[in-house]
């Protein structure tokens, strides 16, 4: 597996979920969270991008790393909607 890739995965992934949790960076207090939630979902989205596009050119190790932190961030993203 390539350790740049896994890096870049693995870092948007913890972005992500840091962001679902409301736990951002500093600098970004601030936002509510609702706008924590857009940023989660903006970065879940770009690794559904990465998915797309590099679809065929990921060794069997490279897909299983990408699909599943996409699986769970999916479903994290679904669990911290906010109750009606």
């Amino acid at each position: 597996m390539n350790q740049h890739f896994m890096s870049l995965v693995l870092g948007l992934a913890q972005q992500a979920e840091g962001a679902l949790s409301g736990k951002l960076p500093p600098g970004a207090e601030g936002l509510s969270e609702k706008d924590a939630r857009q940023v989660g979902q903006a970065l879940i989205d770009t690794l559904g991008m990465l998915q797309e596009k590099t679809a065929g050119h990921l060794d069997a190790d490279e897909q299983k790393l990408l699909g599943e932190a996409l699986t769970a961030l999916r479903f994290r993203f679904v669990q911290s909607a906010p109750k009606p």
